[in-house]
């Protein structure tokens, strides 16, 4: 399972793709999925989305938009929408937060 997670690392794998390359249905996937991750499939993805996009924000200069696009959202506010629901601030406070990882002043 891991091997064909991280082979899909930069695509966006949906739990049907999965299923199909596994040969289960997408139920059967999803349980197998969450008792060998010990998270369900949405939640890996969220925090492979976060984990990329907190990434992002500590080490480059790219605008809020060019990082919800490197992630897989098709706009900004869906992207801080997403964000502040999950770390509990905006992508941009976060940045203001860490300015010695992102190398700000």
């Amino acid at each position: 399972m891991s091997a064909l997670l991280s082979t899909h690392r930069g695509d966006r794998l949906t739990l049907k793709e999965l299923s199909t390359v596994l040969g289960y249905s997408e139920k059967y996937a999803s349980e197998i999925f969450r008792k060998y991750m010990g998270v369900s499939f949405s939640e890996y993805i969220k925090q492979q989305h976060l984990a990329k996009a907190t990434q992002l924000l500590n080490k480059q200069h790219l605008t809020i938009a060019q990082i919800a696009e490197s992630v897989g959202f098709s706009d900004a506010f869906a992207f801080s929408h997403f964000f502040k629901r999950a770390i509990g601030c905006s992508p941009s406070e976060f940045r203001k937060q860490h300015p010695a990882e992102a190398g700000l002043k």
